[in-house]
């Protein structure tokens, strides 16, 4: 919950940095691009020993290499190699269950699912994301990976569609048309992600964008006296914003 409790004059800046993140983030997908269809997961790799997930699985090596060849000439900016075994482990050990064995997810799992999909120069392509699937339910119970790689799986579509169309909306003028973009934002997250994890993921930043454009709607506004502007502010800084818009 944003509970902001600024004085109304830290939200000049603040707006400088709305713009900034919200123009380098905001874009639109089009209503004609349907989410996919989300399937039950498909059944976990058969469980492998704990003491084998620091090391790649053998089916991880190109088709026709064989142990002690060399090692092969480093990846073209094409085909970025995957997180080492070693790290996604570390990632995993990291995960939080509820005593009725759900996974919490939370912003360290935000972290790892943009070191995963976001932030590297090219996406992963389709072999490369089911190596990834076999290294997360390596050394894992059915059920924990399970519910690991559904939410990888969403967020993987939902990360393509955001390299195919994230520079659609890079530079936004006004506070209406961040307004409006952040709107078609939230919309694609719901569609891709599903309601729980696109909020899980995604809200408290929503609601903090829609607090800080709203302020500088109030700001902006000339008919309204320095009084009557932060009598407007005052709740929003106080209280969270509405919810998001369905």
């Amino acid at each position: 919950m944003f509970d902001n409790k600024a004085s109304p004059g830290l939200w000049i800046a603040a707006v400088a940095v709305a713009l900034t993140l919200i123009a380098g983030t905001l874009y639109w997908t089009g209503r004609e691009t349907p989410a996919p269809p989300v399937a039950e997961p498909a059944p976990a790799p058969a469980q492998t020993a704990p003491d084998r997930m620091a090391r790649a699985p053998a089916e991880d090596s190109p088709p026709g290499a064989r142990r002690g060849d060399a090692d092969p000439a480093p990846a073209s900016p094409e085909r970025a190699p995957l997180p080492e075994q070693a790290a996604i482990s570390d990632a995993l050990s990291g995960l939080q269950w509820d005593a009725q064995g759900r996974l919490q997810v939370d912003a360290r799992v935000r972290e790892d699912l943009d070191a995963l999909f976001m932030e590297r120069e090219t996406r992963l392509d389709a072999r490369q994301f089911e190596i990834l699937q076999r290294r997360i339910s390596t050394g894992m119970p059915d059920d924990r990976s399970r519910q690991v790689l559904d939410v990888v799986e969403r967020y993987y579509h939902y990360s393509n569609v955001y390299r195919d169309l994230g520079d659609t909306f890079r530079y936004l003028g006004t506070e209406e048309e961040m307004s409006r973009g952040l709107n078609q934002l939230h919309t694609l997250r719901r569609d891709y992600l599903g309601p729980d994890l696109a909020e899980a993921l995604f809200g408290e930043e929503e609601r903090m964008m829609r607090v800080t454009l709203e302020n500088m709607r109030i700001q902006s506004d000339p008919a309204l006296t320095e009084a009557q502007k932060r009598e407007r502010q005052q709740p929003l800084n106080e209280t969270p914003a509405s919810d998001e818009q369905r």
